[in-house]
């Protein structure tokens, strides 16, 4: 008897209740309340540290960019990351149906058709990502939908567009950006404000939350609200990890997840509020298209669907969007 005692003290002591070692979130932003990323990956951890684990969260980009990071999670050496859709379009190009200008109405749209709706298209792309040993926690709200922001021109027509060069983040905004009219430059966003001062590129298309993030207004003074597209973010975690966890733990980041991805939907909607004024207050002049304008653009914005994505998906999409529609 008193050896199986001394066997059950000691299997309780090697076998600890909870995930023992750090978990590590990355994040490339700098760690201000306008990146939602950073409001994310801190809302996870605080969930983790009150349920006793330890979790850090590294900003600005110090466990590497997002290829690095998404390497780091397929490989188990990192747990949770934040990065831009190009991760998952790499392995499933339907997620950009989710991106498409004018697919979805504004950002609580999208919510509907991400979290309120048992979507396929969405279960397939977590499926391709889980096969690639990545996890998909949520597609992440950033702020309000897309627009132009250019240094010089201000943009009113997409005749404005005729010589302006626009920063791209892959060949799918090219692609958009073929049927504005305009010139498309791939360059990352670290390089983006070297970019402008060599004139390689004039502007690009993003939220307004990115200009303000990396202060981008100090030569960005024009901004465009086309409402072409719901920006989102990538919150991914290793699968590997995920699946090696205990019960318990499992449950308390589920339940870390759940919670920050209903403050994230909060948040977004309430930062597309304010963005807008925040440009102006950073001296940002902002044009909102005449209705024959706007609709110029979403026409040739719905053509650059077929680049997107598969004819097939395209009808997904559709489908979807006016199922969740209101």
């Amino acid at each position: 008897m008193k050896h199986v005692l001394m066997t059950l003290a000691i299997a309780f002591v090697i076998v600890p209740p909870l995930w023992a070692d750090e978990i590590k979130l990355a994040v490339g932003c700098p760690p201000v309340p306008a990146c939602a990323d950073w409001v994310y990956a801190e809302d996870i951890a605080t969930s983790l540290r009150e349920a006793g684990l330890q979790a850090t969260v590294f900003t600005g980009g110090a466990l590497g960019k997002d290829p690095e990071i998404v390497d780091q999670l397929s490989q188990g050496l990192l747990q949770i990351g934040l990065t831009n859709f190009v991760m998952i379009r790499e392995v499933d190009e339907s997620v950009l149906g989710f991106l498409a200008p004018y697919m979805f109405d504004d950002m609580e749209h999208f919510f509907r058709a991400t979290q309120d709706t048992d979507s396929t298209i969405l279960s397939d792309i977590r499926s391709s990502m889980e096969a690639q040993g990545i996890r998909i926690a949520a597609l992440t709200g950033l702020g309000g939908t897309m627009g132009i922001f250019t240094n010089e021109t201000p943009v009113n027509a997409v005749s404005d567009l005729d010589g302006v060069r626009l920063r791209a983040i892959d060949s799918s905004q090219i692609a958009l950006f073929k049927q504005w009219g305009v010139q498309g430059v791939v360059v990352d966003m670290p390089e983006f404000s070297g970019a402008v001062q060599q004139g390689i590129v004039d502007g690009y298309f993003n939220p307004p939350v990115v200009a303000l993030i990396f202060r981008h207004t100090e030569f960005l003074k024009y901004y465009t609200d086309l409402g072409a597209g719901t920006p989102f973010r990538s919150a991914l975690m290793s699968a590997d990890w995920y699946a090696g966890l205990d019960t318990d733990t499992k449950i308390v980041v589920d339940e870390a997840v759940l919670k920050a991805n209903a403050n994230n939907r909060i948040w977004t909607l309430k930062a597309a509020k304010n963005e807008i004024e925040g440009l102006k207050k950073n001296g940002v002049t902002v044009s909102v298209l005449a209705s024959d304008a706007l609709e110029d653009f979403k026409t040739r914005s719905q053509v650059a669907w077929e680049e997107l994505m598969p004819e097939e998906d395209i009808e997904a999409f559709r489908a979807l969007a006016e199922a969740t529609r209101q």
